[in-house]
């Protein structure tokens, strides 16, 4: 083929694609939708921060300190024994609650999750049982130490729980009685928890059902029972309240029965499932000398019974100063 010739072949060849090329342009332009946007470069996706999670329930017992003011506030002897817990343990925060205080607590933590426990609780009359039942919900709901007024510690908090036992009990108490004629309880005065324990609120609901039965048995609303119309205070919500609560639901959380046995005879801190059982003297020891085993070891608190309950009110009484 001649060169000239060549050269027209290609240049119509060139000048048939660009007219079609054009055709083609022309048709996308009539056939795109006019209110689709016009192509833009790509760009990175944009970072967006995650959305916060729920902060997870401590591994460890947080370190609170928890006290319950009653209406004549801190005496200058209650103020000696709760220092002594303050002073020994700087790194633990510590808080004073009120009657006021804790009405608005369980109001606020509880309200919308079991408005059954805030109605209930706010209805209770007896100062005693109130008390008693704050000191469960509080720790359920934060965890901490729960001590009375009329706690003084002999030894540092962090000393309390064996190294091969830290972050394993999710509940540490002491006991009260370790001997056969007593019936064997846990010390409410002084309780260690960490946050959302289901024993300490299988405690509560108990207290409440048996204070729903006891004045559906007088026909009258838990307003109006009196200390006189229940059993006896550490039975209703005291120590052997506490005792049967957490076995109860310790029991079910190992599907096994946990009873008087695997409570007994305690001389060294014995794990049970998640339960830590300290012996008698470490939170009881003035009552273990007296009435119990008179065993001898680690005294971490001292219980000074001061009983400002123990009157036929149920709660401490009101002086005017």
């Amino acid at each position: 083929m001649h060169l000239p010739l060549r050269h027209s072949i290609v240049s119509k060849l060139l000048g048939g694609a660009g007219i079609l090329a054009v055709c083609y342009y022309v048709l996308q332009l009539q056939t795109r939708d006019p209110s689709a946007p016009a192509p833009v470069a790509m760009t990175p996706p944009l970072q967006t921060t995650p959305t916060a999670k729920p902060e997870p329930t401590p591994d460890t017992i947080p370190k609170k300190l928890w006290y319950k003011l009653g209406p004549n506030g801190l005496s200058e002897q209650l103020r000696r024994y709760s220092d002594s817990c303050i002073t020994m343990n700087p790194t633990f925060r510590h808080e004073f609650m009120t009657d006021s205080s804790g009405d608005d607590f369980v109001k606020d933590k509880f309200g919308a999750s079991r408005p059954d426990i805030v109605d209930s609780f706010l209805a209770i009359s007896v100062p005693i049982i109130k008390a008693d039942l704050l000191r469960y919900l509080v720790l359920y709901e934060y965890g901490g130490v729960w001590n009375d007024l009329d706690v003084s510690c002999e030894v540092p908090i962090t000393e309390w729980i064996p190294n091969r036992y830290n972050g394993n009990a999710s509940v540490v108490v002491g006991l009260e009685f370790d001997v056969d004629i007593w019936v064997r309880q846990f010390a409410s005065w002084t309780i260690m928890a960490k946050q959302k324990s289901p024993h300490l609120l299988t405690v509560v609901e108990d207290c409440l059902e048996y204070l729903a039965q006891k004045a559906k048995e007088y026909n009258v609303g838990i307003h109006d029972l009196k200390l006189n119309m229940i059993d006896d205070i550490v039975d209703v919500s005291g120590p052997r309240r506490l005792t049967r609560g957490v076995l109860k639901s310790l029991s079910k959380k190992l599907n096994e029965e946990i009873g008087n046995n695997e409570i007994s005879h305690v001389s060294e801190p014995r794990l049970i499932g998640d339960l830590l059982v300290l012996p008698d003297f470490a939170f009881a020891n003035s009552m273990n000398q007296q009435y119990g085993d008179k065993k001898s070891g680690q005294v971490l608190i001292t219980h000074h019974y001061a009983g400002s309950w123990k009157n036929t009110n149920g709660g401490e009484e009101h002086v005017d100063r």
